[in-house]
């Protein structure tokens, strides 16, 4: 590898305004696009040393291309968009981060909760609406639910999940660590309890897993049946371990009050998603991890990702 790498970020405007010419010009050619996956991505690949990408997928196809490509810099976590055994076979390293953004998804993830359980959202549009009378006469759709007692199910117990838990504890909450069907545990499992009881005994429950072949389609319409009426659904995840058809069945026919997930299966969703057409769902467009500072520590990670590659000590991520 010559010490002039030619360097190209993908998606570059999934992060928003945030200085990276400076970052990565120290190290060659340093290119920008705001590529889709509808794009030709591989046509874009076959110069370049080093690939920065935050949701585009590169599979088989995208390697083949990639004459050059010795590296790619996830701008995040999940890797699931990124076919690991094609990436092996190509001699291509992928690296992501860990743990940048606990505290904006955990941040994120409350204030789900607390607007499911108070409708601050809905409160404040029926005021816009000329209806403050009518609201403080009537109260019976939008009362304040306390937190004090609820039960939070959690399931994705890493960073995440357990500042969730802090913050929910703090709010006077009991917190059940769910475990996901089939995976082996060996840290305390005497603190983590079987999905189905956490899902039949939670007031909220809210997911913070990877997407596994093991929580693909997990929590689906039979699941969602053994939870209360009252129960409310997040998901900070992935967008797939909800199977979406059966949650907007669950949510149409008053299986669970309401969701709130900052992840969906296609995203956007498609225009004819029926679940943007429900006043008990609420989404938002994959940004819980998007703060300033997390963006600052998701940066600083990777460039130190780059510098382990140069270094010949990057670990990266591994295909099982």
């Amino acid at each position: 590898m010559e010490n002039k790498l030619k360097i190209i970020f993908l998606d570059r405007n999934t992060v928003g305004p945030f200085e990276l010419k400076d970052i990565f010009s120290k190290y060659g050619e340093y290119t920008e696009f705001n590529l889709t996956n509808d794009d030709d991505v591989a046509s874009y690949l076959k110069d370049y040393d080093v690939v920065i990408l935050n949701r585009i997928k590169l599979g088989k196809k995208e390697f083949e291309k990639a004459k050059h490509l010795k590296l790619v810099l996830l701008t995040g976590t999940g890797f699931n968009h990124i076919d690991l055994v094609a990436a092996k076979e190509h001699g291509v390293s992928i690296a992501n981060v860990a743990g940048y953004s606990t505290n904006s998804v955990s941040q994120l993830t409350m204030t789900f909760l607390l607007n499911e359980l108070t409708k601050v959202e809905k409160l404040s549009q029926k005021v816009k609406e000329n209806k403050w009378n009518e609201l403080s006469i009537n109260m019976d759709n939008y009362y304040h639910v306390d937190t004090e007692d609820k039960i939070l199910g959690i399931l994705g117990y890493g960073n995440i999940g357990q500042k969730v838990a802090e913050y929910a504890k703090s709010f006077g909450m009991k917190v059940m660590v769910a475990k996901i069907p089939g995976r082996k545990y060996t840290d305390n499992s005497d603190d983590r309890y079987d999905l189905d009881e956490v899902l039949e005994k939670c007031d909220i429950f809210s997911i913070h897993a990877p997407l596994t072949d093991l929580t693909k389609n997990l929590i689906n319409l039979d699941r969602m049946k053994k939870m209360k009426k009252s129960a409310i659904i997040l998901n900070l995840g992935r967008g797939p371990i909800i199977n979406e058809e059966d949650l907007y069945y669950a949510l149409k026919n008053n299986i669970i009050a309401s969701a709130a997930t900052d992840v969906m299966t296609t995203e956007p969703p498609k225009n004819d998603c029926k679940l943007l057409e429900l006043d008990n769902f609420t989404v938002t467009p994959h940004l819980a991890w998007k703060s300033q500072k997390s963006l600052e520590r998701l940066f600083a990670a990777i460039e130190n990702n780059l510098n382990l590659f140069l270094e010949n000590k990057l670990i990266g991520v591994e295909s099982k």
